[in-house]
């Protein structure tokens, strides 16, 4: 996703950057300009999301990597090591300052977010980090590190300053179309929505936190979804921040037909595949085929064989390699669906959604922080999620009706987690991982095979970059001291974030 992501920026910076720029500012030196379009370095700074069958899904197993010789299994405590992104700071940095030059203040105010989410996507995955000293350059070459908590508190505070200034801008500029526009085609309230549907996962991320009157989520999460004048939110799948493939050199997902192998290799988990089951959750037949065995027990009537529930299964992905290698080839086990997935376009590329929002106002109303019904925005989570997949409408509503209705109570919010792991199956990066190493649901399972030892826990940190040991060693080693009482950075310490 990244590459295909990457060239949509080239593309998009090649023609703003040829009807923006005055070329006669180019007359001194035209192979150094002296200022770049703010359009240029928000283009580049716009977050990428993660296509369907990336190996992030994988962690969150919702599917499996079995190649047609492959006996190795997924290891699950691989891709845990962590980095300051100090690069995207600066660039944030100057695409104020370039907005300021040009008189553009919708790019310093969308710098807000960047900064804001920047800063987030670094201390939701190790802990304290730089902040107050950061982004000082040799001013301040060994900065201290923040408490996370108050990384949080100063991320939420941009947040809200970036809604409200964006909201005066849009007031005052109400035809201004945002150049570099990878999502929105320019659509400033797109923008502010998104800002707002983030600044929700945000808050809902920090529930284990609600008592913080410090932090105030439950005060910030009621002041957004009371005003939506002051703080628009999405209100369909068509506000989602989504990115289309299409049959063109660079724009094609990954998993398509110019990978052969990649058509059997792929397949489903049974931590995602059964849950669907158990719920007899209708997006089981969007998204899987049937076993090569249920077809081949019932081969004229494929139609009977897709309806059947007990038609699909999944590989178990803590299983040895060689167990799950050979049960793929006997059949045992189901692929992407054909019609779905396997062509150039597949499903969009999901970095926020409409569903996601809906899912988190409906946990916040559960848990008790806002009067809105719960069971009116897990029905809107449901039913977009749904919608998406091209579930028919009369399937959804006996669904919500019989199968799986709202209901309070501990077993209420498991089942709206539940719904909200199968919501963001393939979609939406991280964010199942991070919902389900907060709240243990669902359960994933893991063995020796996936270098996990009996006893050993899933990971749920990422370690501080190496070079800090060496280059900001005082600073690292207080900040390890100051979380976990000792100098020892690993996978398994639990940050301020993940402590009740």
């Amino acid at each position: 996703m990244i590459k295909i992501f990457k060239f949509a920026i080239i593309v998009i910076c090649l023609g703003t950057f040829n009807s923006c720029l005055d070329y006669e500012e180019l007359r001194e030196n035209p192979n150094n300009p002296n200022q770049v379009p703010p359009s240029l370095i928000f283009t580049d700074l716009t977050p990428g999301p993660v296509e369907s069958f990336e190996g992030a899904y994988e962690r969150m197993q919702y599917h499996v990597n079995i190649g047609t010789d492959n006996i190795n299994e997924p290891s699950f405590i691989s891709g845990f090591g962590g980095s300051f992104n100090y690069g995207t700071l600066r660039n944030v940095a100057k695409m104020i300052e370039e907005a300021e030059k040009v008189g553009a203040p919708e790019y310093a105010i969308l710098g807000k977010f960047f900064r804001a989410r920047t800063y987030i996507e670094m201390t939701r995955r190790m802990g304290d980090i730089p902040l107050s000293e950061a982004e000082q350059g040799a001013d301040i070459p060994q900065p201290r590190y923040d408490s996370q908590k108050s990384i949080y508190i100063q991320a939420l505070n941009w947040l809200d300053e970036a809604n409200s200034e964006l909201g005066d801008f849009i007031a005052a500029n109400p035809t201004r179309l945002l150049e570099g526009d990878l999502y929105y085609n320019g659509n400033l309230k797109q923008w502010q929505k998104l800002i707002n549907s983030y600044t929700l996962r945000i808050l809902v991320s920090l529930s284990k936190k609600e008592n913080d009157t410090d932090v105030n989520v439950k005060g910030r999460f009621q002041a957004i979804v009371s005003n939506g004048t002051k703080y628009p939110l999405m209100t369909s799948i068509a506000d989602n921040a989504e990115f289309t493939f299409s049959n063109e050199d660079g724009f094609r997902q990954d998993y398509n037909p110019n990978c052969a192998v990649c058509r059997e290799a792929e397949i489903y988990a049974s931590t995602y595949i059964d849950l669907l089951k158990a719920k007899q959750d209708p997006r089981l037949m969007q998204v899987a085929d049937p076993t090569r065995d249920a077809v081949e027990a019932n081969p004229g009537d494929l139609a009977a064989v897709k309806a059947d529930f007990d038609s699909y299964a999944g590989a178990d992905i803590s299983a040895e390699g060689i167990v799950n290698s050979a049960k793929k080839l006997d059949g045992d086990f189901s692929l992407p669906n054909f019609d779905r997935y396997w062509n150039f376009v597949g499903q969009p590329a999901v970095l926020i959604s409409y569903w996601e929002q809906e899912l988190n106002i409906a946990e916040a109303a559960h848990r008790g922080w806002i009067p809105n019904s719960p069971a009116t925005h897990y029905n809107n989570g449901i039913t977009a999620s749904m919608e998406w997949y091209g579930v028919d409408s009369a399937d959804i509503a006996d669904y919500l009706s019989t199968n799986q209705p709202y209901i309070v109570g501990d077993a209420g919010l498991k089942r709206l987690l539940e719904q909200k792991y199968i919501a963001f199956a393939e979609n939406s990066g991280q964010e199942s991982f991070f919902m389900t190493r907060r709240t243990g649901v669902p359960t994933y399972v893991f063995s020796s095979f996936n270098d996990i030892d009996p006893g050993e826990s899933y990971p749920i940190r990422w370690t501080y970059p190496g070079s800090e040991d060496v280059n900001n060693n005082e600073n690292y080693r207080a900040a390890l001291v100051s979380q976990f009482g000792a100098e020892v950075d690993d996978r398994d310490q639990i940050i301020w974030l993940l402590k009740d």
